[in-house]
C-alpha cells in the first residue's frame, strides 16, 4: 500500500544545511492522515537569511527567532518519521538538508529510508521540466503556495499518487520498481540515494586521469610529496580537479587507500560518524586500521585540504579530524556545480556577503483615490466609475458593491482600487477580513463564496469526512493557537470555530501591515502574505 511519509524543507541561505523549515505529511493508503509543520533557526554556524531565499519563501530571522534549533527540533522529526519510507520531490536536497545540518552541528545522521519522486517522474513521464508545479500539473493536480514546507510536502503527496495511477500500482516499492529506480537510505555515516536499478544508456562515470606533478611545486607546501586518498563527494570541486589540485602543490592521488597512503580526505561524509565503532567508508575503515599497525595516515577535512592548497598553514596538525575527536569542524560551503570543474586557480574572486538591508515597510493597505471621468462599464449606467482602467471592465462605486454581496460581503469601508485590500463582513458568517475586489470578481467567476473563514470550515469538514476514522480531531488549545499566531507576527483574534479542530480557520491580524484575515495555523505559521517580499 501507499505508506510513506512527504517531506518538504525550506533554507535560510544558499547553503543546504540551513534549515528554516520543515513539512512533513504521514500519508496511509495513499491519503494523508496526520500532518506536522516546524519552524526552524538554522544551525549557530550557518544562521542568516539571504534576500533570495526570504523572497520564495517569507521566512525571516524574527519569524524564527524563538523557535527551536535544529539540533533541537530534529529528534521530534525522527520521531514524527518513525519507521516511514521518507519521499521528496528532489530528495537529493531535502536529504542533504539533514546530511549537511547535522555535519555543521557535528552530530550523526538518522537512518533514513527515502525516494525521490523527481527521479519517479523523470522515468515516467516525459516533460519539458521536473519541477514540482509542473509534475504535479501534468498529473492534473495544482500546486497551492509553493514554498511553503506543508503545502509542498501535500504535493508531493499528490504527485506520489498521480504517478501510481499512471503506472498503474497501489504499492510504493512497486511503484519504485516500475521505473527501475530503487528506495534510497541514509545511516549514521553512509548515504545511498535513489540509484536506478536498470542501467542507464550512457554507462559510468569517467574514469579518473592522472596529472603530472609539478615539478615547481613548494617543497615546503603541507601536502609537498605525500599521498593522497579522497572518500566522499567534495563539495567544493569534483575529483579530478581535486587530483590535479594534489598534483600542483607536489602531492601524488590514489583511488584507494594502501600502505603509501599518507592524507585521507573526508567529503561528504559526516563526521560525526568518524569515531570508534560507527559506520564508515571502506577506505577511511582501511585508513584507521593502517593507523593502529603504526603507518602515519593524517585524516583532514574538505576543509583542511583546501586551506592546505591555499598555502595556509595548519594550527595544529596533529589534532586534525581523527577517531579521538571530531569538536569544532566546520563544513565547507558548497560550490556552485559549474565551478567544481574549475581549477581553483581559474576561479573568479569569490566575492563578500552583501549585508541585508533591513525589510521595508509594507505596502499601505489601501491607497488614496484617483479621481476619473470614465463611465461605469454596465449598460444603461451613468455613474462615473470607481477607478480607471484601460482594457478591464469598471463600475461605480454602487455596482462594486453588488458584486461583493454577489460574493457574500458587504463593504465596512469605502472603496480605493481594487488591487487594495478593503475591511468587509461576510453576510454568511459575520467575521470581518480585508479582502481585495480582485480576489472577489474571480472567486465570483467560480461562484465560490469570498470569505476564507467559510471556505476554510468547509474544506476542514470535507477533510475530516474524507479521512473517516483517521481524521485528527482533537480540539487546537487557545493558548496553542495564540502562541503560533504572535510568532508569525499576528494580533490572535480567535478561533473560528467551536471546538476549533485541526485545519479549520482562526481570524488574525498582521502587527505589520494591520490586514485581517481568516486562516488556517499552519497558513499563519507562514507569515502574513502581504508582507512577503515579492520575488
Amino acid at each position: 500500500m501507499l505508506n510513506y511519509m512527504a517531506i518538504d524543507f525550506e533554507t535560510a541561505n544558499s547553503y543546504r544545511g540551513s534549515p528554516c523549515s520543515v513539512g512533513l505529511v504521514r500519508v496511509r493508503d495513499g491519503v494523508p492522515v496526520e500532518e506536522c509543520h516546524w519552524l526552524i533557526r538554522p544551525p549557530e554556524q550557518v544562521d542568516h537569511f539571504d534576500s533570495f531565499n526570504i523572497a520564495l519563501h517569507g521566512i525571516t530571522r524574527e519569524m524564527v527567532a524563538t523557535t527551536p534549533r535544529w539540533k533541537d527540533v530534529l529528534p521530534s522529526i525522527v520521531d514524527f518519521i518513525g519507521g516511514d519510507v521518507v519521499v521528496a520531490h528532489n530528495a537529493g536536497f531535502d536529504i542533504g538538508v539533514i546530511r549537511y545540518a547535522c555535519a555543521v552541528d557535528n552530530i550523526e545522521w538518522p537512518e533514513i529510508r527515502f525516494l525521490c519522486t523527481m527521479v519517479l517522474a523523470r522515468r515516467a513521464l516525459s516533460l519539458p521540466t521536473y519541477r514540482l508545479p509542473y509534475v504535479l500539473e501534468a498529473l492534473g493536480g495544482v500546486i497551492v503556495d509553493h514554498h511553503d514546507a506543508l503545502a509542498d510536502a501535500h504535493a508531493v503527496v499528490q504527485v506520489v499518487r498521480g504517478l501510481a495511477a499512471v503506472q498503474g500500482v497501489s504499492d510504493l516499492d512497486a511503484l519504485a520498481t516500475s521505473v527501475g529506480v530503487s528506495i534510497g537510505r541514509m545511516t549514521s555515516g553512509t548515504y545511498k540515494g535513489s540509484v536506478a536499478t536498470v542501467p542507464s544508456k550512457g554507462g559510468g562515470s569517467s574514469p579518473l586521469l592522472q596529472p603530472d606533478i609539478n615539478p615547481n611545486a613548494d617543497p615546503d607546501g603541507y601536502l609537498y610529496g605525500r599521498v593522497v586518498v579522497f572518500t566522499g563527494t567534495l563539495m567544493s570541486m569534483t575529483r579530478q580537479i581535486a587530483w590535479e589540485e594534489c598534483a600542483r602543490v607536489g602531492a601524488a592521488a590514489n583511488e584507494s587507500t594502501t600502505k603509501r597512503t599518507n592524507v585521507l580526505v573526508v567529503g561528504d561524509i559526516n563526521p560525526a560518524a568518524l569515531q570508534p565503532g560507527s559506520k564508515i567508508t571502506g577506505k577511511a575503515r582501511r585508513a584507521f586500521e593502517l593507523q593502529e599497525k603504526g603507518q602515519d595516515i593524517e585524516v583532514m577535512t574538505e576543509d583542511d585540504f583546501l586551506r592546505c592548497l591555499g598555502g595556509k598553514d595548519l594550527d595544529e596538525p596533529e589534532v586534525l579530524l581523527s577517531t579521538e575527536g571530531i569538536n569544532g569542524s566546520v563544513a565547507p560551503v558548497p560550490v556552485p556545480s559549474r565551478l567544481r570543474m574549475i581549477p581553483m586557480a581559474q576561479r573568479p574572486e569569490p566575492q563578500p556577503p552583501q549585508q541585508l538591508k533591513p525589510p521595508k515597510p509594507p505596502r499601505p493597505l489601501r491607497r488614496t483615490p484617483v479621481p476619473t471621468t470614465q463611465a461605469c462599464s454596465i449598460d444603461n449606467c451613468t455613474n462615473t466609475a470607481a477607478f480607471k482602467t484601460r482594457t478591464k471592465p469598471t463600475w461605480c462605486e454602487q455596482h462594486i458593491i453588488e458584486q461583493q454581496r454577489r460574493g457574500g460581503l458587504v463593504p465596512l469601508e469605502s472603496f480605493t482600487h481594487p488591487d487594495d485590500w478593503q475591511l468587509t463582513e461576510c453576510l454568511t458568517c459575520t467575521v470581518q477580513a480585508h479582502y481585495r475586489f480582485e480576489y472577489t470578481l474571480d472567486k465570483n467567476t467560480y461562484a465560490e463564496p469570498t470569505c476564507r473563514a467559510c471556505f476554510w470550515r468547509a474544506w476542514a469538514r470535507q477533510s475530516r469526512d474524507m479521512h473517516g476514522v483517521w481524521a485528527k480531531v482533537e480540539p487546537v488549545p487557545y493558548e496553542k493557537a495564540k502562541n503560533i499566531a504572535e510568532k508569525s507576527q499576528y494580533e490572535y483574534l480567535g478561533p473560528l470555530t467551536a471546538p476549533s479542530l485541526p485545519d479549520d480557520p482562526h481570524h488574525v491580524r498582521c502587527r505589520r501591515c494591520g490586514r485581517i484575515s481568516a486562516e488556517r495555523l499552519s497558513d499563519i505559521a507562514s507569515g502574513c502574505s502581504t508582507c512577503k517580499p515579492s520575488s
